[in-house]
């Protein structure tokens, strides 16, 4: 979250505007363990934003043929809904 948050702080800043990433980000995170102190840190080495994002799917459900459905979509098609909104419209800044 410290990540994101900067992320969102630096680019609201430079777009003076919500960024994308207040829709939809995935971060890829690599994890370090150092084994003396056993304290665990991380990078995060990408960062995939909202129509750009890449995900996984699901094999066995792919090859289903019962239509595909979650709240995964819909939370996804509301929240873009929502975002596109508010940055057409300047007074929602």
């Amino acid at each position: 979250m410290d990540t994101y948050d900067e992320l969102y702080n630096i680019e609201s800043k430079l777009l003076m505007a919500k960024p994308s990433i207040g829709v939809f980000v995935r971060f890829d995170v690599a994890l370090i363990v150092d084994q003396k102190s056993q304290r665990i840190t991380y990078f995060v080495y990408e960062v995939e934003r909202t129509q750009t994002t890449a995900l996984w799917s699901n094999r066995l459900k792919a090859k289903s043929s019962a239509p595909p459905t979650g709240i995964f979509g819909y939370t996804l098609a509301e929240t873009l809904y929502k975002w596109l909104c508010v940055i057409t419209d300047p007074s929602a800044l």
